[in-house]
């Protein structure tokens, strides 16, 4: 038995010595890493000569190449490629307790100077430019080290003690570079497809606005640190967007879109898939010109898996991004219910970057490692309604010493709690008749004449700071009338979803129905990031809905040019 354990460890370690080998030799074959190490060391050994010198230091570059189409009413509008190198440095003077991104009242702190860097690999060019942001960088973390200390002099004690940045251990990460059939992209033939899509808003005359559009990005990130981390990462992403609108006679824009995502151009839907779906927005946006503009209400709603996706992404998730909540101007709506029901109890919420895909669709807020080199983890927020975790960065809270890997940015902006992958579950599924039917039993339990159903949502904002009101405000384009007397659903428009997030989430009763996955990118104060948020329908006891500002614009006095779609020359 000795013997065999013997042979089997020495085999095991015979594999990890050819994988090391294999990997050494991949990293020696970048050249970008080689030039960022030899740069880091060489700052390095010259900090060490300051008085103040940087306890750390981080180098993150993205090198994006993004294919950007778009047609209008069948004719093409943009076809361009845009290729971009982005040093992204983080400079941190002080000590792990207390630096110069310390939170302060009127900010953040910090000192970060972003900048573009060649496409060609020179490494004395790479490096003199590299050289330039971390000097800015480093005089710009000394001045805001100095403010944080004046700050911390004259202002209340700070209530979360917590240090401001944490320890982790050195990540060591590499892909090889993309190859040639992932960066590849077939112009003309996305030309030729998207002229055929964007035509076929040319079948209704009152069609205003008829777009479609394919961005593909492949990008490679890298990443090392005064740590130790190395990591290079790659991501590709393809999106199809379409979007039709109409005017109401009163003026009133209303617009309707559709997306598709998948990691390659080649995974996206299909033709016939697409085309089906575009009639089927035809129609909507034919009737929703005359539909009537909603009344402001409260009462019982059914918020459609796609709608309640954005709903829990924009009114939850923003409020469970840990790093935020350090700054005493936010909310902190839920930093201090860790152990509090704020969830009926059947429900269970998670964010996981390293879900890749989703009952076979592939998922936008993917990915290894975030953007401060530590591996992201699945994050269980919610469990059985019961508030857990936060999305942690290097940056602790209280109670919350260590990062989970929900770091995240825009290339050229610092990091900030971020959400990836929002997942939300139920272990109570009710079906889609079933919702509908306990809709129905809410609204005469009201007395109500009816309630509705949220079926799209295209966004929102949500107010987190303390010189705002903790709300929210939650953008419908698709909804519907439901009337208890058995009359059909009525499309109507002009929707606001409107309220604070404590009160509509204690009014959540059931779930159940198909968990639709929402595609999108999400701004926030480090820039845009790519996430998804999957959600099964929500019945909801008490929405709050109020009227759309009215547009001032009059509607088209002339009627659009009558266009054969099937002849557009």
């Amino acid at each position: 038995m000795k013997e065999i354990t013997r042979k089997l460890f020495g085999k095991r370690l015979l594999l990890a010595c050819v994988f090391l080998t294999i990997m050494s030799q991949a990293w020696s074959q970048d050249k970008m890493m080689d030039i960022l190490k030899a740069e880091l060391q060489r700052e390095k050994k010259a900090f060490d000569t300051c008085k103040l010198a940087p306890y750390y230091v981080s180098y993150r570059i993205e090198d994006t190449k993004k294919q950007v189409i778009e047609t209008k009413f069948g004719a093409l509008t943009t076809s361009q490629e845009n290729h971009k190198r982005i040093f992204t440095p983080n400079v941190r003077v002080g000590s792990y307790q207390f630096d110069n991104f310390h939170p302060v009242e009127k900010g953040n702190g910090g000192g970060t100077a972003s900048t573009e860097i060649s496409f060609d690999d020179n490494a004395k060019a790479i490096q003199q430019t590299i050289w330039n942001a971390i000097d800015k960088s480093y005089w710009a973390g000394v001045a805001a080290l100095g403010a944080a200390k004046a700050s911390q002099s004259v202002a209340v004690s700070a209530e979360d003690k917590s240090p401001d940045f944490s320890k982790v251990k050195a990540e060591k990460y590499f892909e090889p570079a993309l190859n040639e059939n992932l960066t590849q992209f077939d112009r003309a033939k996305w030309e030729v497809q998207l002229r055929k899509y964007s035509a076929l808003f040319l079948r209704d005359k009152h069609i205003i606005d008829g777009t479609a559009n394919i961005i593909y990005e492949t990008t490679r990130k890298y990443f090392i640190d005064t740590d130790g981390s190395e990591i290079a990462e790659n991501r590709t992403a393809a999106r199809i967007m379409i979007s039709g609108s109409v005017t109401a006679d009163d003026g009133m824009k209303l617009p309707l879109y559709l997306s598709y995502f998948s990691f390659t151009p080649e995974g996206l839907a299909d033709e016939k898939t697409i085309e089906k779906d575009m009639q089927q927005l035809v129609d909507k946006l034919i009737r929703l010109r005359t539909a009537p503009i909603v009344q402001p209400y409260a009462g019982p709603a059914l918020l459609l898996g796609s709608a309640s996706g954005v709903f829990f992404h924009e009114i939850f998730g923003h409020r469970v991004e840990g790093q935020r909540m350090r700054n005493s101007t936010d909310g902190q709506t839920f930093k201090k219910k860790v152990g509090e029901n704020v969830l009926p109890k059947t429900f269970s919420v998670y964010m996981d970057p390293s879900a890749k895909s989703y009952k076979g669709q592939d998922l936008n807020g993917y990915y290894h490692i975030d953007d401060q080199g530590v591996r992201g983890e699945r994050v269980t927020v919610v469990e059985n309604g019961i508030l857990k975790n936060f999305l942690m960065t290097r940056t602790p809270l209280e109670g919350f010493p260590s990062s989970n890997g929900h770091a995240r940015a825009e290339a050229g902006k610092d990091v900030s709690s971020r959400q990836s992958n929002l997942i939300v579950e139920t272990s109570d599924l009710k079906t889609d008749d079933e919702l509908r039917k306990l809709l129905i039993a809410e609204i005469k339990a009201q007395g109500k004449e009816y309630g509705y159903i949220f079926a799209s949502v295209t966004g929102g904002v949500t107010m987190i700071t303390t010189n705002q009101p903790n709300a929210f405000n939650v953008t419908p384009i698709e909804v519907y009338r439901v009337y208890v007397d058995g009359r059909p659903d009525e499309m109507v428009r002009g929707v606001d979803l409107v309220g604070t997030p404590l009160s509509m989430f204690s009014k959540i009763l059931y779930a159940g129905g198909k968990s639709e996955i929402f595609t999108g990118s999400c701004g926030a104060e480090s820039g845009w990031v790519p996430v998804t948020a999957i959600s099964p329908s929500i019945l909801v006891r008490q929405v709050e809905v109020q009227r759309k500002k009215m547009s001032q614009d009059l509607p088209p006095i002339l009627e659009r040019p009558a266009i054969n779609p099937m002849n557009n020359n």
